[in-house]
Protein backbone atom coordinates (compact mmCIF):
# COMPACT_ATOMS: atom_id res chain seq x y z
CA UNK A 1 0.00 0.00 0.00
CA UNK A 2 1.34 3.30 -0.98
CA UNK A 3 1.74 6.16 1.72
CA UNK A 4 0.17 9.19 1.39
CA UNK A 5 1.75 11.93 2.32
CA UNK A 6 0.43 14.88 3.80
CA UNK A 7 3.08 18.60 2.08
CA UNK A 8 1.42 21.03 4.52
CA UNK A 9 4.15 23.26 5.72
CA UNK A 10 6.90 21.17 3.77
CA UNK A 11 10.32 22.90 3.34
CA UNK A 12 12.83 23.09 0.83
CA UNK A 13 16.36 21.36 1.25
CA UNK A 14 18.90 23.35 -0.77
CA UNK A 15 20.31 20.65 -3.24
CA UNK A 16 23.94 22.12 -1.91
CA UNK A 17 23.16 20.02 0.90
CA UNK A 18 22.94 16.99 -1.17
CA UNK A 19 25.22 14.80 -3.51
CA UNK A 20 24.61 11.77 -4.86
CA UNK A 21 26.70 9.59 -7.41
CA UNK A 22 26.38 6.55 -9.32
CA UNK A 23 28.29 3.48 -9.09
CA UNK A 24 28.82 0.38 -11.23
CA UNK A 25 27.12 -2.30 -9.92
CA UNK A 26 27.85 -5.44 -12.22
CA UNK A 27 25.44 -6.38 -15.15
CA UNK A 28 24.80 -3.23 -16.66
CA UNK A 29 23.63 -1.97 -13.48
CA UNK A 30 24.39 0.92 -10.45
CA UNK A 31 24.34 1.75 -7.20
CA UNK A 32 24.68 5.06 -5.51
CA UNK A 33 25.80 6.68 -2.64
CA UNK A 34 24.62 9.70 -0.89
CA UNK A 35 25.69 12.49 1.24
CA UNK A 36 23.04 14.85 2.91
CA UNK A 37 23.66 17.61 5.51
CA UNK A 38 20.13 18.61 7.04
CA UNK A 39 21.12 20.13 10.30
CA UNK A 40 19.82 24.17 10.33
CA UNK A 41 15.99 22.59 9.12
CA UNK A 42 14.40 21.96 12.66
CA UNK A 43 13.43 18.35 11.76
CA UNK A 44 12.46 16.29 14.43
CA UNK A 45 15.29 13.96 15.34
CA UNK A 46 12.80 10.69 14.47
CA UNK A 47 11.58 11.75 11.70
CA UNK A 48 12.36 9.41 8.52
CA UNK A 49 14.78 9.90 5.76
CA UNK A 50 13.95 8.19 2.34
CA UNK A 51 15.55 8.24 -0.90
CA UNK A 52 13.74 7.65 -4.07
CA UNK A 53 15.46 7.35 -7.48
CA UNK A 54 13.09 7.65 -10.88
CA UNK A 55 12.88 8.41 -14.36
CA UNK A 56 9.80 8.15 -16.49
CA UNK A 57 9.84 4.46 -16.74
CA UNK A 58 10.52 2.87 -13.07
CA UNK A 59 10.69 4.17 -9.76
CA UNK A 60 12.83 2.98 -6.52
CA UNK A 61 12.43 3.52 -2.84
CA UNK A 62 15.27 3.69 0.13
CA UNK A 63 14.78 3.86 3.47
CA UNK A 64 18.27 6.11 5.24
CA UNK A 65 17.07 5.90 9.04
CA UNK A 66 16.44 9.12 10.84
CA UNK A 67 17.76 12.74 11.06
CA UNK A 68 19.38 11.98 14.18
CA UNK A 69 20.80 8.16 13.43
CA UNK A 70 21.44 7.49 9.43
CA UNK A 71 20.98 3.91 8.55
CA UNK A 72 22.02 3.13 5.14
CA UNK A 73 20.08 0.42 3.19
CA UNK A 74 22.10 -3.44 2.93
CA UNK A 75 21.34 -2.81 -0.81
CA UNK A 76 21.23 0.19 -2.74
CA UNK A 77 21.62 -1.77 -6.43
CA UNK A 78 19.17 0.31 -8.87
CA UNK A 79 18.06 -3.17 -9.90
CA UNK A 80 14.57 -1.96 -11.10
CA UNK A 81 15.24 1.39 -12.81
CA UNK A 82 15.52 1.09 -16.41
CA UNK A 83 19.30 2.41 -18.18
CA UNK A 84 17.47 4.97 -19.74
CA UNK A 85 16.72 7.62 -19.46
CA UNK A 86 18.65 9.16 -16.83
CA UNK A 87 17.87 8.37 -13.43
CA UNK A 88 16.95 11.25 -10.75
CA UNK A 89 16.73 11.21 -7.24
CA UNK A 90 14.78 12.54 -4.26
CA UNK A 91 15.40 13.05 -1.06
CA UNK A 92 12.58 13.44 1.29
CA UNK A 93 12.09 14.09 5.47
CA UNK A 94 8.84 12.71 7.02
CA UNK A 95 7.52 12.84 9.93
CA UNK A 96 5.89 8.97 10.27
CA UNK A 97 4.06 10.10 13.70
CA UNK A 98 0.81 10.68 11.72
CA UNK A 99 -1.50 8.61 10.09
CA UNK A 100 -0.31 9.12 6.90
CA UNK A 101 2.95 11.19 7.37
CA UNK A 102 3.80 14.59 6.71
CA UNK A 103 6.37 15.74 4.49
CA UNK A 104 8.77 17.97 6.25
CA UNK A 105 11.18 18.47 3.60
CA UNK A 106 12.50 17.51 0.23
CA UNK A 107 15.35 17.82 -2.17
CA UNK A 108 13.78 16.95 -6.01
CA UNK A 109 15.19 16.48 -9.30
CA UNK A 110 19.09 15.80 -8.12
CA UNK A 111 21.27 14.68 -11.23
CA UNK A 112 23.33 12.38 -10.16
CA UNK A 113 27.03 12.41 -10.58
CA UNK A 114 28.53 9.47 -12.45
CA UNK A 115 31.33 7.17 -11.17
CA UNK A 116 34.27 9.43 -11.68
CA UNK A 117 33.07 12.59 -12.67
CA UNK A 118 33.77 15.78 -10.45
CA UNK A 119 32.24 16.93 -7.66
CA UNK A 120 32.24 20.62 -8.90
CA UNK A 121 29.15 18.92 -11.37
CA UNK A 122 27.02 18.15 -9.45
CA UNK A 123 24.30 20.92 -10.16
CA UNK A 124 25.12 20.59 -13.57
CA UNK A 125 22.96 22.63 -16.29
CA UNK A 126 23.34 19.82 -18.51
CA UNK A 127 24.14 16.56 -17.52
CA UNK A 128 25.86 14.41 -19.77
CA UNK A 129 24.66 10.54 -20.90
CA UNK A 130 27.19 7.87 -23.20
CA UNK A 131 24.77 5.49 -25.65
CA UNK A 132 24.96 4.31 -28.40
CA UNK A 133 23.73 6.46 -31.04
CA UNK A 134 24.65 4.75 -34.40
CA UNK A 135 26.10 6.75 -36.86
CA UNK A 136 25.07 10.07 -34.83
CA UNK A 137 27.78 12.21 -32.98
CA UNK A 138 25.03 13.96 -30.32
CA UNK A 139 21.81 14.09 -29.39
CA UNK A 140 19.31 16.36 -26.92
CA UNK A 141 17.42 15.27 -24.78
CA UNK A 142 14.26 17.07 -23.65
CA UNK A 143 11.94 14.64 -22.24
CA UNK A 144 12.35 15.76 -18.70
CA UNK A 145 15.78 17.38 -17.37
CA UNK A 146 17.96 18.40 -20.52
CA UNK A 147 21.09 15.97 -21.21
CA UNK A 148 23.71 16.23 -23.96
CA UNK A 149 23.81 12.35 -24.74
CA UNK A 150 27.48 11.22 -26.50
CA UNK A 151 27.61 8.40 -28.94
CA UNK A 152 29.41 5.77 -26.51
CA UNK A 153 31.47 4.15 -29.87
CA UNK A 154 33.56 7.26 -30.32
CA UNK A 155 36.86 7.13 -28.58
CA UNK A 156 37.70 10.20 -26.32
CA UNK A 157 34.09 11.62 -27.11
CA UNK A 158 33.84 13.22 -23.15
CA UNK A 159 36.99 14.91 -23.63
CA UNK A 160 36.07 16.49 -26.97
CA UNK A 161 32.96 17.42 -25.45
CA UNK A 162 34.47 19.22 -22.47
CA UNK A 163 37.54 20.96 -23.59
CA UNK A 164 37.19 20.56 -27.80
CA UNK A 165 37.20 24.40 -29.38
CA UNK A 166 35.28 22.92 -32.47
CA UNK A 167 33.02 21.08 -30.37
CA UNK A 168 31.93 23.66 -28.46
CA UNK A 169 31.75 25.97 -31.38
CA UNK A 170 29.41 24.19 -33.36
CA UNK A 171 27.42 21.81 -30.73
CA UNK A 172 26.93 23.91 -27.46
CA UNK A 173 25.30 26.84 -29.54
CA UNK A 174 22.68 25.23 -30.90
CA UNK A 175 21.71 22.84 -27.44
CA UNK A 176 21.03 26.62 -25.95
CA UNK A 177 18.86 27.38 -28.64
CA UNK A 178 17.04 23.79 -29.01
CA UNK A 179 16.73 24.46 -24.61
CA UNK A 180 15.35 28.04 -24.79
CA UNK A 181 12.92 27.36 -27.27
CA UNK A 182 11.54 24.25 -25.42
CA UNK A 183 11.07 26.76 -22.09
CA UNK A 184 10.04 29.73 -24.14
CA UNK A 185 7.98 28.37 -26.99
CA UNK A 186 6.87 24.65 -26.46
CA UNK A 187 6.15 24.83 -22.47
CA UNK A 188 5.40 29.33 -22.96
CA UNK A 189 7.58 29.74 -19.48
CA UNK A 190 9.33 33.07 -19.21
CA UNK A 191 9.45 33.44 -16.08
CA UNK A 192 12.74 33.75 -14.97
CA UNK A 193 12.02 33.66 -11.34
CA UNK A 194 14.31 31.45 -9.31
CA UNK A 195 13.64 28.05 -8.50
CA UNK A 196 16.65 25.34 -8.13
CA UNK A 197 14.27 22.52 -8.38
CA UNK A 198 13.04 23.88 -11.87
CA UNK A 199 15.47 22.65 -14.73
CA UNK A 200 13.34 25.84 -16.96
CA UNK A 201 14.17 28.20 -14.00
CA UNK A 202 17.81 27.19 -13.73
CA UNK A 203 18.74 27.79 -17.42
CA UNK A 204 16.63 30.86 -17.72
CA UNK A 205 18.93 32.21 -14.27
CA UNK A 206 22.11 31.19 -16.04
CA UNK A 207 21.50 33.11 -19.25
CA UNK A 208 19.86 35.93 -17.77
CA UNK A 209 23.50 36.20 -16.45
CA UNK A 210 25.54 36.42 -19.35
CA UNK A 211 26.45 40.09 -20.38
CA UNK A 212 24.17 41.95 -22.38
CA UNK A 213 20.93 39.73 -22.07
CA UNK A 214 17.47 41.04 -20.50
CA UNK A 215 14.67 39.50 -18.65
CA UNK A 216 12.96 37.25 -21.35
CA UNK A 217 9.74 38.77 -22.85
CA UNK A 218 6.29 37.84 -21.78
CA UNK A 219 3.12 37.12 -23.22
CA UNK A 220 0.95 34.86 -25.39
CA UNK A 221 0.67 36.79 -28.61
CA UNK A 222 2.21 36.18 -32.45
CA UNK A 223 4.01 39.31 -31.57
CA UNK A 224 4.92 38.28 -28.15
CA UNK A 225 6.11 34.94 -29.43
CA UNK A 226 8.24 36.80 -32.16
CA UNK A 227 9.98 38.81 -29.33
CA UNK A 228 11.00 35.96 -27.83
CA UNK A 229 12.47 33.97 -30.82
CA UNK A 230 14.77 37.41 -31.75
CA UNK A 231 15.69 37.36 -27.58
CA UNK A 232 16.17 33.56 -28.46
CA UNK A 233 18.50 34.37 -31.12
CA UNK A 234 20.33 37.21 -28.77
CA UNK A 235 21.03 34.91 -25.95
CA UNK A 236 22.62 32.34 -28.29
CA UNK A 237 25.04 35.24 -29.68
CA UNK A 238 25.83 36.26 -25.92
CA UNK A 239 26.41 32.56 -25.17
CA UNK A 240 28.69 32.72 -28.36
CA UNK A 241 30.60 35.49 -27.46
CA UNK A 242 31.12 34.42 -23.73
CA UNK A 243 32.65 31.19 -24.58
CA UNK A 244 34.64 33.20 -27.79
CA UNK A 245 33.50 30.76 -29.91
CA UNK A 246 34.30 32.20 -32.76
CA UNK A 247 38.03 32.41 -32.26
CA UNK A 248 38.11 29.10 -30.67
CA UNK A 249 36.61 27.76 -33.70
CA UNK A 250 38.97 29.46 -36.38
CA UNK A 251 41.89 28.62 -34.03
CA UNK A 252 40.87 25.13 -34.10
CA UNK A 253 40.56 25.09 -37.88
CA UNK A 254 43.98 26.71 -38.45
CA UNK A 255 45.84 23.70 -36.32
CA UNK A 256 43.81 21.27 -38.70
CA UNK A 257 45.21 23.22 -41.88
CA UNK A 258 48.26 23.72 -39.99
CA UNK A 259 48.32 19.85 -39.19
CA UNK A 260 47.14 18.89 -43.48
CA UNK A 261 50.12 20.91 -44.76
CA UNK A 262 52.66 19.35 -42.58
Amino acid sequence: MIRRLNYTGRKKIARSNVTVRLLPAGGGHYAFEIGFDLRGYGFPDDATVFVEVYNSASYMRFAFGTVAERRDPGDVRLLDITSRPLPKFRLKVVDQSERHGLLLGVADKLIPLRPKEDIANKQSLLPVDFCDLGEVIWRLDLSDWPVLELNNNIDAIGEVARSGDSFLALVYPEVVRRILHEILIEQDLGDPEFDDSEWTSLWLRYVCSLPGVSEPPSGASEEARARSVDWIDGAVQAFCRSKMARRRFESSIEKESGWWRS
